[in-house]
């Protein structure tokens, strides 16, 4: 939900202003504990693959076409097919683009892991968007693409 300046006062009470704010900000009361990335996957094996080379502990299916990978942080990862997903969103269609709408970055210990992660990744025959470099901000950054062209970045801060 948005607010401009001229109905703040009509913003729901489930929602508060944040001190020095702009006035289009808006910071909800509730506070989240996790949360769930969710992968719509063409073909869940070969995106579970994917994932697995990138050192992520992913099970295999057990039961329905679903996977659920715990992350740091209280978080998951997880993926479904895309007819499970149109079983649950009756008129829902797989992008068209080739390339995906959101990027994951994971974090690795060193910057030499960074390059040998983008290495086994793109050797596998995955996409490497972008190769490892020494990105302004202190840290070796690189990008790959997932099966279903959605962006993961790699990234290690660089050393001192």
């Amino acid at each position: 939900m948005l607010c401009s300046g001229a109905n703040r006062a009509d913003v729901s009470d489930s929602f508060t202003i944040a001190a020095g704010a702009p006035p289009y900000g808006v910071v909800m009361g509730i506070r989240l504990t996790s949360a769930v990335f969710q992968i719509f996957a063409n073909d869940l094996q070969r995106s579970l693959d994917f994932y697995r080379l990138l050192g992520l502990s992913v099970p295999d299916p057990d039961g329905p076409p679903h996977v659920a990978v715990e992350l740091p942080g209280g978080n998951t990862l997880s993926f479904d097919t895309e007819e499970t997903i149109a079983g649950m969103h009756p008129g829902w269609a797989p992008p068209t683009a080739s390339s995906g709408r959101i990027a994951l970055a994971f974090g690795v210990d060193s910057p030499a892991r960074v390059d040998a992660l983008f290495e086994k990744v793109t050797a596998a025959g995955h996409a490497g968007t972008l190769q490892p470099y020494d990105a302004p901000w202190g840290q070796r950054y690189a990008t790959v693409a997932d099966p279903d062209g959605n962006w993961v970045d790699l990234f290690a801060p660089l050393e001192t």
